[in-house]
């Protein structure tokens, strides 16, 4: 099934047509050259936002050679999601998804995400209708082993300050964090690969401990990144982007404020930040959600 998926998802990506005409005030979707703009906007602001050309076998031809997607690393995630799930700022889901966002109180694993995937690929018979300051990196990795210079001395007791120096900063899970262009939702759709205090990389099951359980309908599978190569990425389906960009879109409409297509991401970046709150990446909000 997983293989079927696979072409499925090829076929659509190569099938499908580009978005030529702006359509975001409309259904809430970006073209290419928006989610550029967008990208330019959230760089310039955001400085631990970079653009980054992928591998080369991956790329793009709708995009730009060194703008095929965003990316972020080493973003500090200090708690588990279920920390501060009391905290997390419902009206904004709400504001979304309505009352369907918050249905489940379980993760999806492997089969049900299957299963959505099926449906949207029609494979089932079911069918699918302030700035903020830069980020301080907290997380400081000692790799190396303390070594004996020849004849003993001072190489050994650099290292040795060093390692207790390093001992004495905070080591906490750290997230690589990615934004693509999703050709057939014409949305942007978030990527994540995260670490743990070792910096090892976290299991699946370490990565959902990360997500508010109570907003998991939203689809979170494990998928490859469509410009690198590597284990998989964590990814949250982007079915429901356009969605939620409408609904809010029509929130700024109604108070004749309209957002313009390259404020995009803020916003994309606002309402994802309340799945995974924890994992502190930078965005600047220059639209405030009513």
């Amino acid at each position: 099934m997983v293989g079927i998926l696979s072409k499925a998802k090829e076929v659509r990506e190569r099938l499908y047509p580009i978005l030529k005409e702006s359509a975001f005030l409309d259904r809430g979707v970006l073209t290419p050259e928006e989610f550029i703009q967008a990208g330019d906007e959230l760089c310039q602001k955001c400085p631990t936002w970079q653009w980054s050309s992928g591998d080369p076998c991956n790329k793009k031809k709708y995009l730009p050679n060194n703008k095929q997607f965003l990316i972020t690393n080493n973003v500090p995630c200090p708690e588990r999601a279920k920390a501060v799930e009391s905290s997390v700022d419902a009206s904004i889901l709400a504001e979304i998804e309505g009352d369907e966002w918050v249905t489940a109180t379980t993760i999806h694993d492997s089969t049900r995400a299957d299963e959505e995937e099926e449906e949207i690929f029609g494979l089932s018979e079911k069918e699918e209708d302030p700035q903020l300051d830069d980020l301080e990196d907290s997380t400081i990795i000692d790799h190396d082993e303390a070594t004996v210079a020849p004849g003993g001395g001072k190489k050994q007791i650099d290292n040795t300050r060093n390692k207790a120096e390093s001992d004495n900063i905070l080591k906490t899970r750290t997230y690589d964090l990615s934004i693509t262009y999703d050709k057939y939702w014409q949305t942007p759709r978030m990527w994540l690969f995260g670490y743990d205090e070792q910096a090892r990389p976290l299991t699946q099951t370490q990565v959902f401990e990360d997500i508010v359980l109570d907003y998991a309908r939203r689809t979170v599978t494990f998928e490859s990144h469509p410009h690198l190569s590597g284990a998989p990425h964590a990814s949250i389906h982007p079915c429901k982007h356009p969605a939620a960009m409408k609904r809010i879109i029509d929130n700024y409409l109604k108070s004749d404020q309209p957002p313009r297509p390259d404020q995009a991401l803020f916003l994309f970046l606002k309402f994802i930040s309340s799945v995974v709150p924890t994992i502190r990446y930078d965005f600047t909000l220059d639209v405030q959600l009513s």
